[in-house]
């Protein structure tokens, strides 16, 4: 969800600064979350692990998470969490799970890091920060569950969303932003490399659908496995590397919105999520580090037992929840419950997509 254009003065509401070399610059600030501040904070000014090659994509910090593994970091440009994409170099062949916003040149930063191996790529999901670089490449993998969605993102005006399309300035938080600049993060429109300006030249690329359990092999005994993990989105999946035991869970910490009558709606449900982690429950001890889309990362695999007991707990009694907020969107007002998650973060759910029957019955 894009951040708002009206400023919060909340305490915590502009996060403290972290010093940055990227070419982006916030205009509106998602409100500061202590836990992961100050592990980006520590990350990006004082990590060993840094890397950033400005001369091929200013938007990008490489962190070298494992021989072989990289962790990409882009600000966010719509003013909601800041993302990232992560890189696994195979023996023969590499995959990179997300494409973040498009913004600066992705393929090029990854040639300079592994040079001209076969690159697969593949989404968690279909939102706008995982998938919108997915135009610099000609073929991407996901869930067959989120197929519908990103082929409707699948076109060269998904950026406009990002742009003052008026022809007025508008106020937004402390800037008066002009027709045409950027109104939450500003950054240079001729570098979004599938150029919105030439819309006419934007060539579609290639969607394939995967099931739960595909395995993408790499070469040399390097196998990622999709591993479904729904609730955020119907088809959300995350990708495990069995050799180094490393889950890139994408989005796992909010169900998502699904309108009754939508294919897979079910799935947006705390139910499918609770399925989903006790299917996976046998092989949480051989985990050795979770890496979210958003957040701190290198987590135990003990947050993926703590999800699962607090799905439970929600399946248990919905209603007892630990947060409760309450917001208006299309004429309608609509709740938002959340529950603590132990040393975490929080689940965020509705009330109405808790089970799976409440898409199902009529």
């Amino acid at each position: 969800m894009p951040g708002s254009f009206k400023k919060n003065t909340a305490l915590g509401a502009t996060p403290r600064p972290i010093h940055s070399d990227l070419k982006s610059r916030r205009i509106v600030w998602e409100t500061e979350h202590p836990v992961r501040w100050s592990f980006m904070k520590v990350l990006r000014e004082t990590s060993s692990l840094k890397q950033f090659y400005p001369d091929i994509n200013p938007y990008t910090e490489v962190y070298q998470v494992r021989d072989h593994v990289y962790a990409f970091y882009n600000d966010s440009f719509d003013g909601a969490g800041d993302v990232w994409m992560y890189l696994i170099d195979g023996p023969e062949k590499a995959l990179l799970i997300d494409t973040s916003f498009g913004v600066g040149d992705l393929k090029g930063l990854i040639r300079r890091l592994i040079g001209d191996k076969e690159v697969i790529v593949c989404n968690t999901h279909a939102h706008y920060d995982h998938c919108y670089g997915n135009g610099q490449f000609e073929r991407v993998y996901c869930h067959r569950h989120e197929v519908p969605d990103l082929m409707t993102k699948n076109n060269p005006d998904i950026w406009d969303y990002l742009f003052n399309n008026t022809d007025q300035p508008i106020q937004v938080w402390d800037e008066l932003i002009p027709p045409g600049d950027p109104v939450y993060t500003h950054f240079d429109k001729r570098d979004i490399v599938v150029d919105r300006d030439h819309r006419e030249a934007y060539v579609p690329y290639e969607i394939i659908g995967i099931e739960d359990g595909h395995e993408f092999d790499l070469g040399g005994g390097v196998i990622v496995e999709a591993v479904l993990l729904p609730g955020h989105t119907p088809g959300q999946c995350g990708y495990y590397d069995r050799q180094k035991h490393l889950l890139f869970c994408g989005d796992i910490t909010g169900i998502g919105s699904r309108p009754k009558g939508t294919p897979y709606g079910e799935f947006c449900t705390v139910e499918a999520m609770s399925e989903a982690l006790k299917k996976l429950q046998p092989r949480f001890a051989e985990i050795d580090g979770v890496f979210p889309g958003h957040g701190a990362w290198d987590q135990s695999p003990l947050i993926l037992q703590y999800l699962l007991d607090t799905v439970t707990r929600i399946l248990e009694n919905p209603e007892n929840a630990d947060g409760k907020r309450s917001f208006e969107r299309d004429g309608k007002t609509h709740i938002s419950l959340t529950k603590n998650i132990h040393q975490w973060t929080a689940l965020r759910y509705s009330p109405d997509r808790v089970y799976k029957r409440q898409f199902t019955e009529e």
